[in-house]
C-alpha cells in the first residue's frame, strides 16, 4: 500500500514537472545592432529632407517546447512620441527552445524628425537618444495535432548613441495573449 501511494505521488510530481516545463512562456526580443544603410535626399515644402535607411538586427529567443510560426507584421519606431518610421518583420518560423537573429529594414522619415529638432540636437550633443518601438506579432504553435494561437505585443525603449548608432541600453516589455486550444 505504501509503495502504491509513493508511486502515485511520484507520478503526480512528474506530471506536474512536465506541465510546468511545457507552460507557455514569453519570447524574448533583444535589439543587438542598428546599422545605417544609407540616406535618401528628397525635397518637401521648399526644403531638403534626409531620410535614413537602417538595418535593425534583433535576437529572438523561443523558450517554449513547441515550434512557432508567425505572420508578417510592421514595427513602428517613435522618437519623442512622433512616429518616425516603420520596419517590416517578415513572416517566419522558429524551432523549439531556440535562438535566431533576424534583420529588418527600416526607413526613418527625416521630415518628421524635424518636429523635435531641438530635442534631437540636444540628444546628439549628449550622444544618447531614447527611441521606442512597438510591434504586435501574431502566430501559432503546433504540438502534435493541436494548434495554439498567440499574440505577442512587444514595446521596447532603446537608448542609442545617435552618432555611432550603438545600442546603449534597452528595456523590453512583452505581453503574450494565448487563445484557447484548437485541434
Amino acid at each position: 500500500m505504501a509503495i502504491a501511494i509513493g508511486a502515485a505521488a511520484l507520478a503526480c510530481g512528474a506530471t506536474g514537472a512536465a506541465l510546468y516545463r511545457c507552460r507557455p512562456r514569453d519570447p524574448i526580443f533583444e535589439v543587438q545592432n542598428i546599422e545605417l544603410k544609407g540616406f535618401n535626399v528628397r525635397f518637401a515644402k521648399l526644403m531638403a529632407v534626409v531620410d535614413a535607411q537602417l538595418v535593425i538586427t534583433i535576437k529572438v529567443i523561443n523558450p517554449n517546447v513547441a515550434p512557432i510560426e508567425y505572420t508578417s507584421t510592421t514595427m513602428d519606431i517613435f522618437y519623442q512620441g512622433v512616429l518616425l518610421g516603420q520596419a517590416i518583420v517578415e513572416a517566419g518560423d522558429q524551432g523549439p527552445n531556440s535562438k535566431e537573429v533576424i534583420q529588418v529594414q527600416a526607413k526613418l522619415d527625416g521630415q518628421k524628425m524635424t518636429k523635435n529638432l531641438k530635442e534631437l540636437l540636444t540628444d546628439v550633443r549628449k550622444r544618447e537618444m531614447c527611441m521606442k518601438s512597438v510591434v504586435t506579432i501574431k502566430g501559432h504553435a503546433r504540438l502534435w495535432k493541436w494548434t495554439h494561437d498567440f499574440v505577442v505585443h512587444v514595446e521596447s525603449t532603446i537608448k542609442v548613441d545617435p552618432v555611432y548608432l550603438v545600442v546603449i541600453d534597452q528595456d523590453n516589455k512583452v505581453h503574450m495573449e494565448l487563445a484557447p486550444l484548437v485541434s
